[in-house]
């Protein structure tokens, strides 16, 4: 198994064994939310909880988000400005070699 496929199967594991938590718990709880209380199945608090750590966890995956060769876009902005300041020297070069080959 490569790595998706065995984070693949990690992650239907969990969910498995969250989903069978939830249906052993299905007593009612009040959940205060500071200005008012709501009385709701316990099964629905964990679903819900778990679909926003899944979003959470979504949302925060992709902030660093990489480029196809790896690096962040911030390295390859430095890298491109490397680029640029080495192509400007070599020009900077070679127009300095040819005026001292016009001038021999």
């Amino acid at each position: 198994m490569n790595g998706k496929q065995s984070r693949f199967v990690i992650g239907l594991i969990i969910a498995l064994i969250v989903v069978i938590f939830a249906v052993l718990n299905v007593n009612p709880v009040t959940v205060s939310f500071g200005f008012t209380r709501v009385k709701l199945p316990l099964i629905i608090l964990i679903i819900v909880t778990l679909l926003l750590g899944a979003v959470i966890t979504m949302l925060l995956a992709n902030t660093g988000k990489k480029d196809d060769n790896g690096l962040s876009r911030h390295a390859q902005k430095q890298i491109s400005k490397v680029k640029v300041s080495n192509d400007k020297q070599i020009a900077d070069a070679l127009k300095e070699n040819n005026t001292k080959k016009q001038t021999k």
